[in-house]
């Protein structure tokens, strides 16, 4: 569907390809306390079943928007705000708003029953809106959202750590990059676990086809008991981790 709305002098329209590197551009300059934002744009283009909206004043996208939506069974399905960046330069003309209100028009229209701001697993950007982002806040608070919960991201400098390669076993546990040739095995595993029902198996699953893999596991006789990722989605970023119950402070 083409969306074509006009809030002053901001047009709203589904974006295209050709849209990329503009809108790359302006995340760059919006999402300056994130590294790698300029990557966020294409991660979301290339994830199934996200939309896309750009706003366009003066014949130059100044900011953009993706959604995706969720199916839950027994309960509405449920519509996310996966990301939303406007060009600094723009800001405060009504662009935000104009791009919030379009996604949730395309979402409503597919059935979303209600609308979270935030990550979508397993193309999972970040866990909400970053408070150092102030006016995204003051955006969707005009907007009727409200808070239900914290979540907290916690940095570690890793260059001041001494890096293990290799395996290392204590206690009777190995703990081991995984490889790529046992991807089936890990899969299959997390996925007849505790976390089966979660989207952790594919988030493992994508750490596992990058080289070197981006997951460890830990081993007791052979058999899994733990896994931890890194760059399931964004390079830098940890998780998902978990260990078996009966293993948890062993």
């Amino acid at each position: 569907m083409s969306i074509t709305d006009i809030i002053i002098d901001v047009i709203i329209r589904t974006a295209v390809p050709g849209d990329l590197a503009r809108i790359q551009g302006i995340c760059a300059q919006a999402l300056d306390r994130d590294p790698d934002a300029p990557r966020l744009p294409a991660i979301m283009a290339a994830a199934p079943g996200r939309l896309s909206v750009v706003a366009e004043a003066a014949g130059e996208v100044t900011g953009a928007c993706y959604g995706s939506l969720r199916a839950r069974p027994g309960r509405a399905t449920l519509g996310y705000v996966d990301l939303l960046a406007v060009a600094p330069a723009a800001s405060g003309r009504g662009a935000g708003r104009a791009l919030l209100e379009a996604m949730e028009a395309l979402l409503a229209e597919r059935g979303a029953g209600e609308l979270i701001i935030g990550g979508h697993p397993p193309v999972y950007l970040w866990p909400g809106i970053d408070v150092r982002y102030t006016a995204m806040i003051c955006l969707a608070d005009r907007a009727g959202y409200e808070r239900y919960a914290d979540a907290v991201d916690m940095v570690v400098d890793l260059s001041t750590v001494e890096l293990t390669t290799g395996e290392l076993t204590t206690g009777g546990i190995t703990l081991r990059r995984a490889t790529r040739a046992e991807a089936p095995d890990l899969t299959h595993w997390l996925r007849a676990g505790p976390w089966g029902q979660s989207t952790w198996p594919q988030e493992a699953a994508a750490t596992l086809e990058r080289e070197p893999p981006g997951c460890h596991v830990a081993c007791r006789d052979g058999q899994y008991i733990g896994f931890a990722c890194h760059g399931s989605v964004r390079s830098g970023w940890f998780g998902p981790m978990g260990t078996l119950d009966a293993e948890r402070g062993a």
